[in-house]
């Protein structure tokens, strides 16, 4: 049986929590009358609540973001609301998803990321994406500009660099840029 199949919460989730970013991707964080710039991991611990366990043998942790001190991230057409923040240690091999303009995201196998086929967004796990895949990328040069396009994904590999854990973010849209990269978000 597979680990996945295992998963008891002790409490009603919207995910299984298995899809996710490394701790160094970015994003366009608005938070206490700012935006700038932030790595998923130092948003994690940018917020005031103490981190809480949903799941102990899968080590799964969950940060709630207080209505009092709101968060947003940027999303494909404007900033979007941010629920909670996970972190879970990784239990698959992560890629490395790049485009042709540089962009370059890592995710877990299992994270899946619009992708642009027959003029219709499909969902596509990281581990099934392709050179010439296209994605949709942020372009604008204002940080809290959400202006883009298309564009061809040029490599996906297996990644070397070992890690502990990785991040994910509930949202209002279930998605946000990440890292330049339109992507799923729970």
């Amino acid at each position: 049986m597979n680990l996945k199949d295992k998963i008891y919460f002790q409490e009603p989730v919207m995910d299984r929590f298995y899809n996710g970013f490394s701790e160094n991707e970015t994003v366009v964080l608005k938070f206490d009358g700012k935006v700038g710039v932030f790595t998923i991991r130092n948003m994690f611990t940018l917020t005031d609540p103490a981190e809480r366990l949903v799941a102990k043998e899968e080590d799964i942790w969950l940060k709630d973001i207080p209505k009092e001190k709101p968060m947003e991230v940027l999303g494909k057409t404007g900033f979007v609301k941010v629920h909670n923040i996970i972190r879970r240690r990784v239990y698959e091999p992560l890629f490395v998803v790049k485009t042709e303009s540089g962009k370059r995201t890592v995710v877990s196998a299992s994270h899946q990321i619009p992708v642009l086929r027959d003029e219709e967004e499909v969902l596509v796990r990281a581990d099934n994406l392709k050179a010439g895949d296209l994605v949709f990328v942020k372009t604008g040069k204002e940080v809290d500009n959400p202006e883009g396009k298309f564009e061809k994904i040029v490599s996906v590999e297996k990644e070397t660099k070992q890690h502990l854990s990785v991040y994910g973010l509930l949202t209002e849209t279930g998605n946000a840029i990440i890292s330049g990269i339109f992507q799923k978000a729970y």
